[in-house]
């Protein structure tokens, strides 16, 4: 009988296969070797971050194909850990879908959130890597398998629907100076999404129509 071998690239393609699979709840940018060290936000301020943010640029992220007007609130469950819903709308049907999840503190800036109801219901990471609280957010997350392969994940998320260029702008430097490539940012569609939370004041707010 003959002896079939297999190329041992073909091993490596199918392992990282593996690993996109096992942790696509986060990560959509393979890469080799163990995740890269990335600083994030000292003393960060749980509360400060709470409430809405929309995601304006991410890398390719699986469960966010074909969505639009995405938006994660945030907010403070009774147990001391962090409520996170996700909701986006289908850029063909116009249907809203959204998943709820929780996140906790791992240390500072660095927490883990976990979807229930996800394919996989794992913990993921989620690291505030650079905030103002008020207009901007950059966070990453990165995954690996026994230092050989990892996948992650970044995004920016703003206060705003539409924030101005200059907010834009100090995101972009949180990324450069934490060395997180832009090359695989994409435009995450925030255009004719209907309603929008506006805050009055402090811990009041308003439901406007906007694009």
């Amino acid at each position: 009988m003959a002896t079939i071998r297999i190329p041992r690239w073909a091993g490596i393609g199918v392992g990282l296969l593996a690993v996109l699979l096992l942790l696509g709840v986060e990560a959509q940018v393979p890469g080799f070797g163990k995740c890269p060290k990335v600083p994030v936000v000292e003393n960060f301020d749980t509360y400060a971050y709470l409430g809405r943010w929309y995601e304006q640029e991410k890398y390719p992220f699986f469960f966010e194909l074909g969505g639009k007007c995405i938006t994660a609130d945030y907010s403070l469950n009774p147990d001391g850990t962090i409520g996170v819903l996700n909701t986006q709308k289908n850029s063909i049907t116009g249907n809203e879908n959204s998943i709820v999840g929780s996140a906790r503190i791992v240390q500072s800036a660095r927490l883990a959130v976990r979807f229930p109801s996800a394919p996989f219901n794992v913990e993921a990471p989620y690291w505030v890597v650079g905030t103002d609280y008020k207009t901007f957010a950059v966070v990453y997350a990165c995954s690996d398998l026994r230092g050989f392969i990892n996948a992650k994940v970044a995004w920016i998320l703003t206060r705003k629907r539409h924030p101005d260029i200059e907010t834009m702008k100090k995101a972009y430097a949180v990324l450069d100076s934490a060395k997180i490539s832009r090359a695989y940012l994409t435009r995450t569609d925030q255009k004719n999404c209907g309603e929008e939370l506006v805050k009055v004041s402090k811990g009041v707010y308003k439901t406007v129509v906007k694009g």
